[in-house]
């Protein structure tokens, strides 16, 4: 059974902010982007194109235009954590607070507000892997905006 933390860590990856991967001088728990496609990986036996390891680079490294590929295995991931449930194409609000919380217990408001807002945006998307992708890169770009602490990964 993986660790709270290590939980915790798939679930940023895969909603597009990579909270709990931080350089070593930080305070936190540092990891390097092999040691998260290592991590990773296995969760992508149960998707459908399964990732090669180039699509879980692109998604830890949130990059902003990846392959088709890239993108619909972040929604692999969003669905598998119960973010982005079955047949929804939008983020599930309480759950995606639940976690942020975790890591930023004292700005619920405000990821309330990022949340609805990138639902929002993207809520004429139909495809579920641009939808996913999109949604995540809006929060990333809402909460960095909104001064949540949220560091870059290094390679």
């Amino acid at each position: 059974m993986l660790q709270k933390s290590n939980c915790l860590v798939l679930a940023l990856v895969c909603s597009g902010f990579l909270l709990a991967l931080v350089s070593a001088d930080e305070e936190e728990v540092s990891m390097t982007v092999d040691e998260v496609v290592e991590l990773i990986e296995p969760f992508g036996d149960g998707c459908t194109p399964k990732p090669a390891r180039e699509n879980i680079v692109e998604l830890i490294l949130n990059k902003e235009d990846p392959k088709k590929e890239s993108k619909c295995f972040r929604h692999c991931m969003l669905e598998q954590f119960e973010l982005m449930p079955e047949g929804q194409l939008q983020f599930n609000e309480d759950k995606t607070i639940e976690m942020m919380n975790m890591m930023f217990p004292d700005r619920e408001d405000d990821g309330r507000r990022i949340i609805k807002k990138c639902n929002e945006l993207l809520k004429a998307e139909q495809d579920k892997c641009e939808a996913a992708h999109g949604i995540s890169m809006c929060m990333l770009r809402e909460m960095r905006s909104s001064g949540f602490k949220i560091p870059e990964v290094k390679q």
